[in-house]
């Protein structure tokens, strides 16, 4: 699990300028953060978790968003976005990657409470691993209901087909998700969530990775635009293989820019 809250935080601030003036508008988007993850090789929880290896490591990302009304109600947009993101560990830097993405999705205003948004992606990862260096695309699909001005719980699936260049290493993958956010303040957004991924491999002989994730991490405003955010995940991991089943805690803190 590689726990980055950037993509998070620029959907937030897409959704909020959605309700400025109906103009097409680019939203630049910098981030920075440090996680540190207690079991960054996977190793397994039993027999024993002496294994178990840790490390920090950094996340840099960018982004620019372009969202555009399609209609004069301000009920349906056009959100574009084109960005990159770089891993680096402190001891592991054979765990070093990073990610080209493209996507462009029409998120649409249901009701007064319901509100939905369609997503679809193209990227491309290289790592240290060249075998492991892949092209894909992706799928998402979000609902929203509004459970109050400072309330929302939103749904999520997500399809992602990655192709690297040693086939064993190519798999499909479906997440399934559930977010909860609250505005304690103008100026602070928390966000609890749970996911379930599956990940299927392409290798000869089958092989199928499951991760369940529980998180929690905050936002807090420091200036105009100018935002720190913090946050925890715990991950579940396991596979169709006996033996390999496994946990682990990662925490983070960042800063962003968004203009």
């Amino acid at each position: 699990m590689r726990f980055n809250l950037v993509p998070a935080f620029v959907c937030a601030s897409v959704l909020a300028a959605l309700a400025g003036p109906a103009q097409a508008d680019v939203t630049f988007n910098a981030g920075a953060r440090l996680s540190h993850d207690n079991n960054v090789n996977g190793s397994p929880d039993t027999p024993t978790k002496a294994n178990q290896l840790s490390d920090n490591y950094l996340t840099l990302s960018a982004s620019a968003v372009y969202f555009t009304p399609l209609d004069a109600a301000q009920t349906r947009y056009f959100i574009g976005q084109v960005g990159a993101h770089s891993s680096a560990f402190n001891k592991f830097n054979n765990l070093d990657s990073s990610m080209l993405l493209a996507s462009a999705g029409l998120y649409q205003q249901l009701s007064p409470t319901w509100s939905g948004q369609v997503t679809g992606r193209g990227f491309n990862r290289d790592t240290k691993q060249t075998d492991r260096d892949s092209d894909g695309f992706g799928a998402t699909l979000e609902i929203k209901n509004q459970l109050s001005p400072t309330l929302w719980v939103k749904g999520v699936a997500d399809y992602e087909d990655s192709k690297a260049n040693l086939a064993t290493f190519s798999y499909t993958g479906k997440t399934y998700g559930v977010n909860l956010g609250y505005l304690p303040r103008k100026e602070t957004f928390v966000n609890f969530g749970y996911s379930h991924a599956t990940r299927d491999f392409k290798s000869a002989t089958p092989f199928s990775a499951t991760t369940q994730t529980l998180f929690a991490d905050v936002s807090q405003q420091l200036a105009k635009n100018w935002y720190l955010n913090g946050g925890y995940a715990y991950g579940r991991n396991d596979s169709n293989v006996a033996g390999t089943a496994y946990t682990n805690h990662t925490v983070s803190l960042g800063l962003n820019f968004s203009y």
